[in-house]
Order: C-alpha cells, then sequence, then structure tokens
C-alpha cells in the first residue's frame, strides 16, 4: 500500500484506485479492512495503514472502485479508566464515509468491553475479544460529483417552514407509489412538492437524515428509533429511507425537485451526541477511533453526560469542530 492524499479524510476514489484517509492521533496502528459476501460467507482483507502524516493514517489501494465495503480497525491501549477505549476487535465505521451498508446486529459482539449479554451488562474496565465484524454495518466507497445547488434563497421574513419527517411525511401518501412511501424519492415526489405549494410552504425542515441507530435498550423491549436523533454516521444519508440502492442519489434528486418548486431544504442535525451511548455501549465508530478526543468525560467517570444520551462529543477539540462544520 502505497501513500495517498493525508488531506482528503474519509475516501477519494482517482483513475485507478481509491485514497484511504483516517484520523486517529493516539492510535499504534490502523488497518483498512476489505469485505466480499459470497454464498452468505464474509470474507474479510487487511491492509496496514503503514503511512501517517501527524494525526491521519492513509494509504492508496489499486483496483479499488465505489462499491466497496469496508472499516477500519485501530490497535491503542486499553484503559478505560483513563479514557482509552481502543479495541482491534472492533470494526470501525469511517467518520467520513458517505454511504453504509449492512444493518446493527444487537449481540454481545458489538460492545468493546466483555458484555454477558445483549444489552451490554458487563464490567467496562475488560476488554472484549469478540469480533463485530458482520454484526455493525460497513462503510462503503463512493465516487459523486457535487451537483450544482440552485437554492430559492427565499428572505426569512418570507419564508414558511414545514417540519417534516422523511418517513413519517411520506408514509400513508396513496399518490406515491407503495416502493416510494417513506423515502427521499417519496419526498421529491410531484404530489408531495404540489401539497407543500398549496400550503404556500417555502422550505422544509427535514429531521435528522444522517445514518442513524436505534438505542440498544430500545431494541431490546421490541421498538425503534423513529426520529433519528441517535447519529451513527454525520456524513452518510439514513439508507433505510432509500428507495433504491443509491440512497445518496435519490436524496440529491428530492433536494432537486424541491428546489425547482421554489422550496427551500433545512436540515436538522444533531452533533451534540452519537449512538454509542455510554460506558456500557456499543462501539461502532468514534469510541474505538480515539474516545478520549471525540467525547468529554469528567473526573471520576466515563463520560460527562450533559446530554442525557450517554456521552457528549467534545466541540472543544479543534478536530471534532471541523468535523461538525
Amino acid at each position: 500500500m502505497r501513500p495517498a492524499n493525508p488531506n482528503f479524510l474519509g475516501t477519494q476514489v482517482t483513475e485507478g484506485g481509491t485514497n484511504f484517509a483516517l484520523w486517529a492521533p493516539a492510535a499504534d496502528a490502523v488497518e483498512l479492512c476489505l469485505f466480499e459476501e459470497s454464498d452468505g460467507s464474509l470474507t474479510e482483507t487487511r491492509f496496514a495503514l503503514a503511512h501517517r502524516e501527524g494525526p491521519i493514517w492513509h494509504g492508496y489501494l489499486a483496483g479499488i472502485r465505489a462499491g466497496q465495503r469496508y472499516g477500519y480497525r485501530v490497535y491503542g491501549p486499553w484503559r478505560p479508566e483513563q479514557g482509552w477505549r481502543f479495541n482491534p476487535n472492533k470494526l470501525l465505521i469511517d467518520p467520513y464515509a458517505h454511504l453504509l451498508a449492512g444493518e446493527i446486529t444487537y449481540a454481545p459482539e458489538i460492545f468493546g468491553h466483555r458484555s454477558a449479554d445483549a444489552i451490554g451488562t458487563g464490567d467496562p474496565l475488560i476488554q472484549d475479544s469478540r469480533d463485530s465484524a458482520g454484526f455493525v454495518p460497513f462503510s462503503v466507497v463512493t465516487d459523486y460529483t457535487p451537483r450544482p445547488i440552485h437554492r430559492p434563497n427565499t428572505s426569512w421574513k418570507r419564508s414558511v417552514i414545514y417540519e417534516a419527517h422523511v418517513r413519517g411525511f411520506t408514509i400513508n401518501n396513496p399518490d406515491i407509489p407503495v416502493e416510494q412511501r417513506g423515502t427521499f424519492a417519496g419526498l421529491g415526489h410531484p404530489s408531495t412538492i404540489d401539497y407543500l405549494q398549496r400550503l404556500g410552504v417555502t422550505a422544509v425542515e427535514l429531521l435528522p437524515i444522517h445514518h442513524f441507530a436505534t438505542e440498544v435498550n430500545v431494541f431490546h423491549r421490541g421498538r425503534i428509533n423513529h426520529w433519528g436523533y441517535n447519529p451513527l454516521a454525520f456524513s452518510a444519508p439514513h439508507r433505510p429511507y432509500a428507495a433504491t440502492n443509491d440512497p445518496i442519489k435519490e436524496l440529491q434528486d428530492a433536494v432537486d425537485a424541491l428546489h425547482a418548486a421554489g422550496i427551500e431544504i433545512i436540515l436538522d442535525v444533531v452533533y451534540n451526541h452519537t449512538a454509542e451511548e455510554g460506558k456500557l455501549g456499543p462501539t461502532y465508530s468514534f469510541r474505538g477511533i480515539d474516545n478520549k478526543t471525540f467525547y468529554r468525560s469528567i473526573v471520576d467517570d466515563f463520560y460527562d453526560d450533559v446530554t442525557g444520551c450517554g456521552n457528549t462529543l467534545d466541540s472543544r477539540r479543534p478536530f471534532v469542530t471541523r468535523m461538525i462544520v
């Protein structure tokens, strides 16, 4: 694996392959893991990201194209009482991934600490050795050209804002094809736009559309997180909101259709916490990459839970602020 462009975090597809770059300043080593599935069997191939520039680990792989599923394993100290929760047994989502594939299987394997069950019961100080690959979503290499944005730019004093949930707003509309109800395609459907125009709406404020997860305890009560305020990947659209296998294009098409109709898009975003929950929560991404930087902590406890959601992103850190902005 040869050096990549460390200035472009996430993945960047080039003519001959793909650049991979991950910010992990306290890691001892980073592995890039590529996955293929055939006849129900999952095959993993690991590559050491041996090139490093400051806090960024990077590498270029020839022949890798859009659609490739991948994840990271990050090596470093396991000292939860000091904020370090590295565990290379856990496959980690790229914080800069623009697309995820697969679902969470709520099982003991998703926890970085040794859990006796599927809800995280156990000692948060003991590292778990079970592999989480196949139990958590994969990051997906993407290659999209940004589209020109044609916002209506309606003045605030003339704005009429309609708050909407992608699924809830479109799921029961009989004028939308059944397979498009509850999706980005349904949001951009002519009947949806016609309804908004008849109301005089100039902007739609969408409840969270980034890829989110159901909380562990909520899942085990037989429920799901409907509203989306439990982010898993900030830069990836929520895949279950897609009627097709191309959530990014589907969302782009919906935005273009709304803009063409004179309707702006406002996003309700959640950057104060993540789906990794508290000290007995799962390890999906940030916790395993650099727990001490991404999350706020306090003396004699694991997390400064000012959000009431188990953790709080530490926006006082320059990199976290950069990621948010």
